[in-house]
């Protein structure tokens, strides 16, 4: 019986050392594809983002004053983990921005992570045409114009 068992561990030990040397970098495909011509309208949620590094997951580092993300109660350093049905882990930088854009009125749902808290928050907020001079809120309190 130990024999047999070890023959088992044996013949199973290369399959596992494949598994572990698999391509780990590829990632998987997203739910909802992100089509260009299903995003192809002029609203918007009103951020900008920087993606970490590390992770790819995109972070809130600014946003338009009146915009739809600062009405719902976003905040600078927020962590976008799902757009809609989407992980952000499973999309590329670009992906995530066209995701973001749509039809005026249109509703998106956002999961975020605010700080190390572990509670995520989902809101669904509507996406609006925002106005070519609108002040944007940027982390140290100034604020800028946006252009165009």
């Amino acid at each position: 019986m130990k024999m047999l068992l070890a023959l088992c561990l044996v013949g199973l030990l290369p399959v596992l050392a494949s598994a572990q040397t698999a391509d780990s970098t590829d990632k998987p495909k997203p739910i909802d594809p992100i089509i260009a011509k299903d995003h192809a309208g002029l609203g918007r949620v009103g951020v900008r983002l920087a993606f970490d590094k590390d992770t790819g997951l995109p972070r809130i580092v600014g946003m338009i004053r009146g915009g739809p993300a600062a009405d719902y109660g976003f905040r600078i350093g927020d962590v976008i983990i799902k757009i809609d049905r989407n992980f952000t882990n499973t999309l590329t930088p670009d992906e995530v921005k066209l995701a973001l854009h749509g039809e005026p009125g249109l509703g998106v749902e956002l999961t975020i992570q605010r700080g190390d808290d572990p509670k995520l928050i989902v809101r669904a907020i509507a996406r609006r045409i925002l106005p070519p001079n609108a002040e944007e809120i940027i982390p140290d309190g100034v604020v800028a114009e946006v252009k165009p």
